[in-house]
């Protein structure tokens, strides 16, 4: 039987691993875009702080491995990042650095003197990779597994619930839920969940006649499968006894497909979330932050590691569950980078937009303010969602 201790490492190590690997993809985007259009750059590094691991390529860049694997950056010759746009004033300034330094990268290949469109390409390159990372993962997953759900078959309907009040019977088979194909369970459930408090309009088979019926979904206080509560959609169904899950096998063009196809699902459930979260008809406690990463990459691996079967099953189960999950988490560092805000990707895009248009950069001091209301605010959402990461957590032990 494994100890707490190692227990503990396993998933401090599987946490880690899996951010730093979404980290290292990310800047990978930013640095090879720029390195195609010729850019210099000073250093790759994976996480901040004191650097425990350091090499210098032929091209000039420093790789390094820092201390505290919570990120990471691309230094451009003449700047920190891809982050600041300097304006007219500031950028004589750097050229008189450059040409008044003969060690210096030609002034031609420095990030700011570059055309809008190529540092726009440069930023959006991040979060770009993090969907294609997703893509490829989920790729990985269905080349190696395939895939495998249960059809929407009815066998169930429990007593005084949303389905039972909308007219739900067993032996019917869902077909659509506001016009989107609903044969696959696991989509029902998923679409429920995001839409609690709000009309289904369901399309369903009925003894061979299609029928459509309106359901509501109550509000439910559930445990997830690692043990954290949340508040979800319910209508109360189950499936037929018996039912045969439908079994996919893909070869490389089909696995692809499927990446994309799970990308877009998870894309799309994302955008409903946080549209719904505007709205005001969800509180946002779902939304979380490192600490909830931890806690689920962790908890996963450590359930993974406990279970009761053979040492080459539980490395395949471990393998598979951590690609799941950093296909998950990049989708959503990607969604996160592209919030227009300044101290993002998203608000460095906002900055190149209006300089496309106004043919000039933002000054320095609109530009340092609006970088001070970014901070703040990406601030004050940090303080939220580690509250929710709290919250969640210590729902696991109530």
């Amino acid at each position: 039987m494994l100890t707490g201790l190692v227990l503990t490492l396993i998933a401090v190590f599987s946490f880690l691993l899996v951010l730093s690997f979404l980290v290292f993809f990310h800047e990978l985007g930013h640095y090879s875009v720029a390195r195609m259009f010729g850019m210099s750059v000073d250093r790759f590094s994976i996480g901040f702080g004191r650097p425990i691991w350091r090499r210098t390529s032929k091209a000039g860049v420093e790789w390094v491995i820092s201390r505290i694997p919570l990120g990471g950056y691309v230094k451009f010759s003449g700047d920190a990042g891809a982050a600041s746009n300097p304006d007219a004033e500031k950028l004589e300034e750097i050229r008189a650095a450059y040409e008044a330094d003969p060690s210096a990268p030609n002034i031609d290949d420095v990030f700011h003197f570059r055309p809008v469109w190529q540092r726009s390409l440069v930023v959006l390159a991040g979060p770009v990779a993090n969907f294609i990372l997703a893509i490829i993962l989920y790729a990985g997953i269905g080349l190696w597994i395939g895939n495998q759900y249960f059809p929407s078959h009815i066998g169930s309907v429990q007593a005084q619930s949303a389905a039972e009040a909308a007219g739900f019977q067993p032996g019917d088979k869902i077909l659509e839920l506001d016009g989107k194909d609903a044969r696959n369970f696991s989509f029902v459930q998923q679409y429920v969940m995001l839409r609690k408090n709000t009309a289904i309009e369901a399309l369903i088979e009925r003894d061979g006649q299609e029928v459509t019926l309106v359901v509501t979904p109550k509000s439910t206080e559930i445990r997830d499968p690692i043990g954290g509560k949340s508040v979800v959609g319910r209508i109360g169904l189950g499936l037929a006894e018996g039912t045969q899950p439908v079994r996919e096998n893909f070869g490389p063009v089909g696995a692809l497909s499927y990446g994309v196809s799970e990308t877009s699902n998870v894309l799309k459930a994302t955008g409903t979330y946080l549209g719904r979260i505007f709205q005001g008809k969800e509180d946002g406690k779902q939304l979380g932050s490192v600490v909830k990463i931890a806690t689920v990459t962790g908890k996963v691996a450590v359930d993974t590691a406990s279970a009761d079967v053979p040492v080459d099953v539980k490395l395949k189960a471990w393998a598979l569950r951590m690609l799941a999950i950093a296909a998950s988490i990049s989708i959503a560092l990607g969604v996160a980078n592209l919030m227009p805000l300044p101290v993002l990707d998203g608000g460095h895009l906002m900055y190149y937009g209006y300089e496309a248009l106004a043919g000039k950069p933002l000054s320095q001091k609109k530009q340092e303010f609006g970088f001070k209301i970014g901070f703040a605010v990406l601030l004050t959402l940090f303080v939220v969602l580690t509250i929710n990461d709290f919250g969640y957590v210590g729902s696991m032990f109530s």
